[in-house]
């Protein structure tokens, strides 16, 4: 049994404490039901998800039992405590996870061994619906050249391992490739794997289908075939071969053709689904005529649904909401409603990510949902939807979120009568491995129909997180709840990590005095805490973003110094800011899920040669550095270790010397030298004590103010 197996892994002999048996979703609900009483836990569910989540809250309620990205909190009991019996209805038929773009950001180059720990946090969790990306250019690729596409037209239309989320959504072409023929293979079979566990847990996965995009090749064999040019990026600034195109609708033979070979052979390969992701104009221009446009969105719809249809006739097109908050100008109600009146409403699901927009001033009084889109749009015109929020952008691990929206939003929306066709609850972060409280308050809103009163489960988190929450550590999660944990923005950065200018500036990074009192209360509590490693987890992560808003201001006073030509205040502020930095990196250093070098050895894993692991190293730091375009230039930037030292302070100390010597600083050329050669970490700073490390930096900054 798969959340057997869930278990096992967690607790180990002790999941035989617990007796698992099935019951039956109710209206396509999981739910679950849970007792205990002399040792011995009792476990109803409706799917291997729904057991799995009864036994986490259980633990998590009772003993204690956090399991996160970075580590868990997990000390037994000798004999399972009493519990009251309980059953839970999920208010949703969905919970959804994952941004098609978490597949680079994040997940881009896990193994099986990673993937089997994020499918059991999935369980653990909840989550019902999660997209499944991997795997399938082995299909798309059996298919064009079946359809006559030559091998080498394939590999000129490709990219690079990292930016295939982008590929897939028909924004670039041809881009740091070709994708290696190892990797295809080897991500078919992990693909299996990923299903294999999914369904056997009872998750619904999304997986892909024909959105309309085809490689360039495909028009020297169909050359009488009407395609239009897309530009992901305006054309000054995306290079013309990285162009995609896209099918007009009047090819609908085409669209029932290309789209139900790939989902059959998609299907035979993988296993039968449901639910099929398809994008056709994510944050891009839509090839409607002025005079005909409502026609024209209708006919897209409808051609790319008849697609669908033709490779499973039951299927159900899943589509991203994004298209509609990126361009709002063009995707007004009307032409919204043109779009999606020409598919069944049973038969199309929309992902509206921007539950965590919070509405502004005045609006937040009047309506809370004013910037949703749902709300703006009708709740999509009857089509069934599913409420989620984005978080952050391109993985940035900087700490944010709004935990008081989250904890009332989704019951709000629930509540509405506006709601409409509301199916589902979704996280939809571009990147994760971050912030995990905000992911774990989100995964408890996906199974409750109300509001979170975050004072109790604030509580209730730090007991399970850090086995206690003293007085001091009550007081730093008020204050990070008025500081950072009370807005966010789904963009940000430290003025450090961003390429060097004479106006270093943050965007949207808390480092201010109360996110500051918040940090002394956390440090405060290691005498009792720092045994346990989310503890010391989060302090790292509290402290290098207090310490790094600090760095910000000096670099500033550096840069402000050289424009009043004080070359010594200049050059003495700029050392002080690189070596803080290094000592930033150092603590980084000290949680192994923060380091560059984790990343790119993942990425090297992949391949079979010397030549295939430099070029998998020098995509995966591309990707979270300079992407491809300048306007995309630190859009993924992490605090990690090795990335400090190595690119982040390597690029500072590139620009004051540039400064010094009076000559323009060249960044560009230090980048691409920085990422074409194969990454060789330089030694970090070793750090012994955490905790003393914290207080000794934090007191540092305060002598700069």
């Amino acid at each position: 049994m798969s959340a057997r197996e869930t278990l096992s892994r967690l607790l180990g002999a002790r999941a035989n404490d617990f007796d698992l048996a099935w019951i039956p979703s109710e209206d396509h609900h999981e739910v679950y039901e849970l007792s205990a009483s002399h040792g011995r836990v009792r476990l109803r569910g409706s799917s291997g998800v729904a057991l799995c989540r009864g036994a986490y809250v259980y633990l998590r309620e009772t003993c204690n039992v956090m399991v996160t990205w970075s580590g868990q909190h997990c000390v037994l009991p000798a004999k399972f405590p009493d519990f009251s019996a309980r059953r839970v209805l999920c208010p949703y038929k969905f919970v959804q996870y994952y941004n098609p773009c978490s597949f680079g950001y994040t997940t881009a180059f896990w193994n099986w061994e990673r993937w089997q720990r994020e499918l059991d946090w999935m369980a653990l969790h909840g989550i019902t619906m999660p997209l499944a990306m991997e795997g399938q250019e082995a299909i798309w690729q059996r298919v064009w050249l079946q359809m006559g596409v030559a091998q080498e037209e394939l590999d000129r239309s490709s990219t690079g391992p990292g930016h295939l989320p982008w590929h897939r959504m028909g924004n670039i072409d041809n881009f740091d490739g070709p994708l290696p023929q190892g990797w295809i293979g080897q991500k078919k079979e992990l693909q299996k794997k990923i299903l294999g566990r999914m369904r056997k847990l009872g998750m619904s996965p999304v997986v892909p289908a024909f959105s309309g995009f085809v490689p360039e090749g495909f028009k020297r064999v169909f050359p009488q075939a009407k395609t239009y040019t897309e530009f992901w990026l305006p054309k000054q600034q995306m290079p013309r071969e990285s162009m995609t195109f896209i099918l007009d609708p009047g090819e609908a033979d085409f669209y029932r053709e290309i789209g139900g070979h790939f989902i059959r052979e998609y299907n035979r390969e993988f296993g039968p689904s449901q639910h099929y992701l398809v994008d056709t104009f994510n944050e891009l221009a839509v090839p409607a005529s002025a005079g005909h446009r409502y026609e024209d969105l209708a006919r897209f719809a409808h051609t790319v649904f008849e697609g669908i249809l033709a490779g499973d006739p039951n299927g159900t097109w899943v589509m991203q909401g994004w298209l509609f908050r990126n361009d709002p100008k063009f995707w007004n109600n009307a032409s919204i409603q043109a779009f999606l009146a020409s598919v069944p409403s049973d038969r199309m699901i929309i992902l509206d990510y921007t539950g965590d927009s919070e509405a502004k001033n005045k609006d937040a009084a009047a309506d809370p949902f004013a910037h949703n889109e749902w709300k703006n749009h009708n709740s999509f015109f009857g089509k069934q939807w599913i409420n989620g929020m984005i978080h952050t952008f391109g993985g940035n691990n900087n700490v944010k979120g709004n935990l008081a929206l989250i904890a009332a939003q989704s019951a709000g929306v629930l509540a509405s009568p506006a709601r409409g066709n509301l199916v589902g609850w979704s996280m939809n972060p571009e990147g994760i491995e971050t912030n995990e409280v905000v992911y774990e308050l989100m995964t408890d809103i996906g199974w409750s129909e109300k509001k979170i009163d975050l004072d109790t489960w604030i509580i209730s988190y730090c007991h399970a997180r850090y086995g206690a929450c003293p007085p001091a550590m009550q007081e730093a999660w008020s204050l990070l709840r008025q500081s950072a944990y009370s807005w966010h923005k789904w963009t940000s950065h430290h003025a450090w990590q961003a390429r060097p200018n004479l106006n270093p500036t943050a965007i949207n990074v808390d480092s201010g005095p109360v996110f500051r009192q918040a940090v002394e209360h956390f440090l405060s509590c290691s005498d009792q805490l720092d045994s346990g490693e989310l503890y010391r987890n989060d302090l790292i992560e509290l402290v290098a973003q207090s310490v790094g808003g600090s760095v910000d201001a000096h670099l500033l006073e550096a840069c402000k110094a050289h424009t009043a030509g004080l070359p010594d205040a200049r050059d003495q502020k700029a050392k002080e800011s690189l070596e803080m930095l290094l000592r930033i990196d150092g603590l980084m250093n000290t949680r192994a899920d923060r380091h560059l070098e984790t990343w790119t050895e993942a990425a090297r894993s992949w391949g079979a040669t010397s030549d295939i692991k430099a070029y998998y190293d020098a995509n995966a730091r591309r990707l979270i550095t300079f992407w491809g375009w300048v306007e995309l230039n630190d859009y993924a930037s992490r605090v990690w270790s090795g990335l400090i030292r190595d690119y982040y302070v390597g690029r500072w100390q590139t620009f004051f010397q540039a400064l010094r010597e009076n000559r323009p600083p060249a960044l560009d050329v230090w980048e691409e030298t920085w990422l074409s050669s194969p990454y060789k970490p330089s030694s970090p700073m070793q750090i012994d004590n955490v905790a003393a490390e914290s207080r000794r930096m934090l007191d540092t900054c305060v002598t700069w103010a």
